[in-house]
């Protein structure tokens, strides 16, 4: 009876040892559900928060990314409009000829087209004006350049998928937060309408004296180019007040982004509190353990003395 009494106590103090040296080499308070169910299941449930928090603030990085690049392509509109618009006054000049008119329209078609391709941005291989068919190009360069260089040409021509106007209502959304979505692209007819190139070929074609029937009219002076300049100061309205209205959401991206990052270092901590270790208490424990164990083992020698049967053995 002694013996296996001793033997039990003995084992036990094993286990022991064994689990604070598990604890001690992964870091964790327990290896398997069953040592406490408890600890387990929230463990499930922190690691889950912690890995939703990681994936919104994947979303926020790529919704930013596809931001900052709108942004950046609208900057480069309004410059190509606000270089429009300062040709356009220079040619309004009633001393200016046919043939500087001429050039000017030259550099004015190159600044269309450039509109054009601006037009079809990508980030990550996606297009960012077109709606929701992020695969297919916005304008269609040819047809851009068709319509430039064909009187009476429609401008449905110039877009993929003939009038834009049905793109407005296509709207592509991140979840940021839980239950929090943010729009990251912008109408595209806000800057890219029908009106927009219905303008601007206009423009070129009395910059090189051609009338809206496609006869040449060699008639064309300052006055009517003036006239021109209202419509493009409302092109370039439109496209800062697209401008402003992305940079708000930006903003707001980077207020989610930034509780983000509390929420993500909170549930760690309570994720940690929960599964860790405290590496000092398991260690002094451990210590008092073995402590004991050798002091088991040193009462059970003395304890289970060797019989007559273990010579006979």
């Amino acid at each position: 009876m002694l013996t296996k009494t001793n033997i039990g106590h003995l084992s036990s103090s094993y286990q022991k040892l064994s689990t604070l040296q598990e604890q001690l080499i992964s870091g964790k308070k327990i290896q398997r559900p069953s040592e406490d169910p408890v600890v387990a299941m929230q463990g499930i449930r922190y690691r889950t928060e912690v890995r939703e928090v990681e994936q919104f603030k994947k979303n926020v990085n790529e919704a930013t990314g596809w931001m900052d690049l709108t942004d950046s392509a609208l900057n480069e509109v309004t410059s190509a409009m606000s270089r429009v618009r300062e040709l356009t006054t220079q040619a309004a000049t009633d001393t200016y000829d046919a043939t500087q008119r001429k050039a000017i329209q030259s550099e004015v078609g190159q600044l269309i087209e450039h509109i054009g391709t601006l037009a079809n941005t990508k980030y990550n291989e996606k297009v960012i004006f077109n709606g929701t068919k992020t695969d297919q190009p916005f304008v269609s360069m040819e047809g851009l350049k068709e319509y430039l260089a064909t009187p009476g040409k429609s401008v449905d021509t110039v877009f993929t998928d003939g009038n834009p106007a049905g793109k407005d209502s296509e709207v592509i959304r991140y979840e940021v937060s839980s239950g929090i979505e943010v729009q990251v692209n912008v109408s595209p007819t806000s800057v890219f309408s029908a009106e927009t190139f219905t303008t601007l070929k206009k423009l070129y074609d009395a910059l090189g004296g051609v009338s809206d029937t496609g006869a040449v009219d060699s008639s064309n002076n300052g006055a009517e180019l003036s006239g021109m300049l209202k419509d493009l100061d409302t092109m370039l309205n439109q496209t800062v007040e697209t401008r402003a209205d992305l940079g708000a959401r930006v903003n707001r991206l980077e207020l989610n982004a930034s509780r983000l990052e509390d929420q993500e270092i909170i549930a760690k901590s309570v994720m940690s509190d929960n599964e860790d270790i405290e590496a000092e208490k398991v260690i002094m424990e451990l210590k008092s353990y073995e402590t004991l164990h050798r002091a088991a083992l040193s009462a059970g020698a003395r304890i289970i003395q060797p019989t007559l049967l273990d010579f006979l053995r």
